[in-house]
């Protein structure tokens, strides 16, 4: 489990979590408040930037976490 790291690619901005490329789509788990929670990695193009963000599935629904690079701790699911 680590902290998710953004890298510039030549196609633009690429999330990776232990070294692996995160694609839009992809399911990891986040650890919020000592539990794991699975997370959709999503994103969108603004000014010519894509900004990554997750959507976080809990009990009580979806949570947006939008500055969630180096801010979470992610492992693969």
């Amino acid at each position: 489990m680590e902290q998710l790291e953004l890298r510039q690619e030549s196609s633009g901005s690429r999330l990776y979590l232990m070294d692996k490329p995160i694609h839009a789509g992809d399911c990891l788990e986040v650890l919020i408040s000592e539990k794991w929670f699975t997370a959709r990695c999503e994103c969108y193009r603004e000014q010519g930037n894509l900004n990554w963000y997750l959507i976080v599935f809990n009990a009580e629904g979806e949570n947006v976490i939008e500055d969630c690079i180096n801010s979470v701790v992610c492992r693969f699911s």
